[in-house]
């Protein structure tokens, strides 16, 4: 699936927001049953952005490194 780019763009720091919520969710109420619920959550919110993120990284570094060009053979 495809994303448009400005969406691709913002889901790392949305990921990492949500997660950073969950975090203070739990860190508030420890007692409540609720927490852990907030604090897996939170965790899977912050391995999607760190994954997310990346991901963006390596593909930028390769599209640098490999520019799609055609190369020029001599004729054989």
């Amino acid at each position: 699936m495809r994303l448009a780019r400005p969406i691709y763009e913002c889901m790392p720091p949305l990921y990492a927001a949500i997660g950073l919520a969950g975090f203070v969710v739990a860190y508030l109420d420890p007692d409540a049953p609720q927490t852990v619920i907030a604090f897996v959550i939170a965790m899977g919110m912050e391995v999607a952005a760190l994954t997310v993120f990346l991901r963006r990284q390596d593909y930028r570094a390769r599209i640098r490194e490999y520019p799609g060009q055609l190369l020029d053979l001599p004729p054989s």
